[in-house]
């Protein structure tokens, strides 16, 4: 059975709370889980203690130069991350160096920069919540904002089913 995931992350990758900041954000964020016919399984704060991939799991379909919008293909951004990671890594890849020069068109740009199809983030820290349900798909702007407010840093979300 899969599970699906709202991953919300500080826009600044390597940005981390504090622990009391941390929990505040995954109490309000379990708050928009709380409505009739709302729910989620389990809403928790997650501390990475380097950058790690936030991906999209079976969502992620494709990833795209900013620069020149050549699709520069999965296959390309799986093997950097082996190169990186090591060609037997086990578990959230994690990255000291964000920076890359795409083979398209070989600009020199961070990962974040690069546009995927659903989107991916890089973090040091997000607020997890697994299994949701609500009427809504999406958080909108307002609740990533209060979000924000709470956690002390602008966020962003990554969905993901696995």
């Amino acid at each position: 059975m899969s599970a699906r995931y709202i991953q919300v992350i500080p826009t600044d990758p390597g940005w981390q709370p504090s622990a009391e900041a941390a929990a505040g954000a995954a109490r309000y964020i379990a708050s928009l889980f709380a409505g009739p016919g709302d729910s989620a399984d389990e809403v928790k704060p997650v501390f990475h203690e380097r950058v790690t991939l936030i991906d999209g799991g079976s969502y992620m379909e494709d990833v795209f130069c900013p620069r020149c919008d050549a699709s520069i293909g999965l296959d390309w951004f799986w093997d950097l991350l082996r190169e990186r990671n090591g060609a037997g890594f086990v578990g959230d890849p994690i990255f000291d160096d964000l920076n890359v020069t795409v083979p398209c068109c070989g600009a020199a740009l961070t990962l974040p920069e690069l546009r995927f199809e659903a989107p991916i983030g890089f973090a040091r820290f997000a607020v997890s919540v697994r299994n949701w349900a609500r009427s809504t798909w999406v958080l909108s702007d307002e609740e990533l904002a209060a979000a924000g407010s709470v956690l002390g840093h602008r966020v962003t979300q990554i969905h993901a089913r696995y």
